[in-house]
């Protein structure tokens, strides 16, 4: 059954990469950031890639890249792209994270650039990418931290946003965080946080590189605790 949420996305397709224009600059950035953390033998996964743009740029640093997004139609826009570059290296899939296509620890990264703040179920997804990570892979996010700083167009936009969730047209859900949240919800599922940065173009945004540890200091504390 297709949900709400997929439904939503799936309209959005066409003309994401146009909505997405006014974060490019923000987004060259972060792309630059994470570039330096990639190397040529990584295999890595794009979790909400959408239609593919930053995956794309990611291609040309790392062994493979795999694409996952939910939408369908962001898929198929991705797919399209990809031909048109004539790539090898990359793989689009419509598919849920918890799929069992995805075994665990088969990526040396796993990015998700834009997504955090818009997860109902934040940590289970994150405990998710940790599983799916090799022992001391590496996490790298940005997340829109919506309770920061943001400019005053910005600012009125967001709010419109909120009016449209209020009367159901908008079926997303929204984390409104601070960065110090971000951190927090990484780290409580067995992350060491490598580098924690706040960008700000317009609206404040939490980039973090994350790296898998063991959660064996999770399970003594809960056998302590029984």
């Amino acid at each position: 059954m297709i949900t709400k949420t997929q439904k939503f996305w799936d309209k959005q397709a066409k003309g994401y990469d146009h909505s997405e224009r006014q974060f490019e600059q923000v987004f060259k950035e972060i792309i630059l950031k994470t570039k330096a953390y990639l190397t040529p033998n990584d295999i890595v996964l794009d979790f909400g890639c959408a239609t593919g743009t930053k995956t794309l740029e990611l291609a040309d640093s790392v062994k493979h890249i795999y694409g996952l997004d939910i939408s369908a139609e962001m898929i198929n826009q991705a797919n399209k792209k990809m031909i048109e570059c004539n790539l090898q290296n990359i793989s689009f899939t419509q598919v849920d994270i918890f799929d069992s296509t995805f075994e665990k620890s088969t990526f040396d990264k796993i990015i998700s650039f834009g997504v955090i703040h818009l997860l109902d179920e934040n940590e289970k997804i994150i405990n998710r990418i940790h599983e799916l990570l090799k022992p001391n892979g590496l996490f790298i996010s940005s997340t829109a931290c919506l309770k920061g700083k943001m400019t005053f167009k910005n600012r009125l936009e967001f709010n419109a946003y909120l009016v449209i969730k209020k009367l159901g047209f908008f079926p997303l859900h929204l984390n409104m965080f601070i960065p110090e949240n971000v951190e927090k919800i990484i780290t409580n599922q067995s992350f060491e946080i490598v580098k924690s940065e706040t960008i700000y173009h317009g609206i404040t945004i939490s980039f973090i590189i994350a790296k898998k540890i063991k959660n064996n200091l999770h399970c003594a504390t809960r056998l302590i605790k029984h």
